[in-house]
């Protein structure tokens, strides 16, 4: 699927496919339109990855070689199993005589915002559903909606599932 293609599924869930309440306009000063449900893909993505990651989805790992005091990378998430390392302010720090070693973290998965409108984006399908979905319910909170019942339904509901 591509981004293209993932706007106009959200656009058909929460039926706006003529573009008439996000029109085509906006930019990243002004968000607005196109642009604004773009951002309410990305805003999916995160949430969607860091619910993932504490399910310990296997997906979403990924292994890094890390030094004492190089940074974590811009996907980090969270650590895998126990490493003898200390996270701090996203710097890491080794415990022990370390200098170098592999370790295994949770990736958030790539913004679907950095890829061109038509490229094909790395998701497979259950996580494009659940991302476009997650959009859906972000946009139609927007027009405040009560949407705590679209979230229960998607497994995010909570106390305040409505507030977002």
């Amino acid at each position: 699927m591509t981004p293209n293609q993932m706007l106009a599924m959200v656009r058909k869930m929460i039926n706006d496919e003529q573009a008439t309440g996000y029109t085509t306009g906006g930019n990243l000063e002004e968000p607005e339109g196109t642009q604004e449900l773009q951002t309410y893909l990305d805003r999916a993505v995160d949430e969607y990855s860091k619910r993932q990651a504490a399910a310990q989805d296997m997906r979403l790992l990924k292994t890094m070689t890390v030094s004492s005091g190089s940074s974590l990378p811009s996907d980090y998430l969270a650590l895998c199993g126990s490493s003898p390392i200390n996270v701090s302010s996203k710097m890491i720090t080794f415990y022990g005589d370390e200098d170098t070693m592999p370790v295994r973290y949770f990736a958030r998965l790539p913004y679907v915002t950095s890829y061109t409108d038509t490229a094909a984006l790395p998701y497979e399908r259950d996580q494009e559903l659940a991302i476009c979905a997650l959009a859906a319910i972000f946009a139609l909170n927007k027009h405040e909606y009560n949407v705590s019942q679209d979230l229960m339904l998607l497994g995010y509901g909570g106390q305040n599932a409505g507030q977002q």
